[in-house]
């Protein structure tokens, strides 16, 4: 069976548009092939961002080839998925902080991306798709920088695609939220 996992960056899940949409997809993709998601909650996994201990500490078990550690849970995670969907509200230009956190979790040399005898950074990760859910209050246009940092991963982990998908414009009025949303998920068929 596939695994697809889901990276739920959202915030009050309950009634997070971008939780809302991204689900969507995990169905279509579910119907599509056989899946088995895993679904990692970031604000419950609580992951901190990197310091100089925990930072020292991955450098020397990396170095000595020491990469079962449960400091590379994530970064195992990611890179052993058939398929990734990653769920961030449009925040500050980005994604809330704790993707961030995420990121550097999962960008582990040795086992997300090598490098070559020459330095080139080669990919590991085995999925062969990445989708990126983002809903936004406002509108988006060219200053999507949450999901150039997740294409750019892609590459550097050797993921060959990337999907955007988005709703936006959800708080700007007189807009409708749920016609913009069913929109949105009327039209995820066409982007998977």
């Amino acid at each position: 069976m596939k695994t697809l996992l889901f990276v739920n960056a959202c915030v009050n899940r309950e009634t997070s548009r971008t939780n809302r949409l991204s689900r969507e997809l995990i169905n279509l993709l579910k119907e599509k092939a056989d899946y088995s998601v895993t679904e990692l909650v970031l604000e419950e996994e609580n992951i901190q961002a990197l310091n100089s201990e925990t930072l020292r500490k991955r450098m020397a078990l990396s170095k000595n080839g020491e990469i079962t550690d449960k400091i590379f849970k994530y970064a195992h995670q990611i890179s052993d998925a058939d398929c990734i969907v990653i769920a961030a509200p449009y925040w500050d230009l980005a994604f809330p902080a704790m993707l961030k956190n995420y990121i550097e979790a999962t960008s582990v040399a040795g086992i997300a991306y090598r490098y070559s005898e020459n330095g080139r950074p080669i990919g590991m990760c085995k999925a062969d798709k990445v989708y990126y859910v983002t809903t936004c209050g406002g509108y988006i246009r060219d200053l999507n920088l949450g999901y150039d940092t997740v294409k750019a991963l892609a590459t550097l982990f050797g993921i060959k695609d990337s999907q955007c998908i988005t709703a936006e414009g959800l708080d700007a009025r007189p807009n409708d939220v749920e016609a913009i949303l069913k929109e949105a998920i009327e039209d995820l068929p066409n982007k998977i």
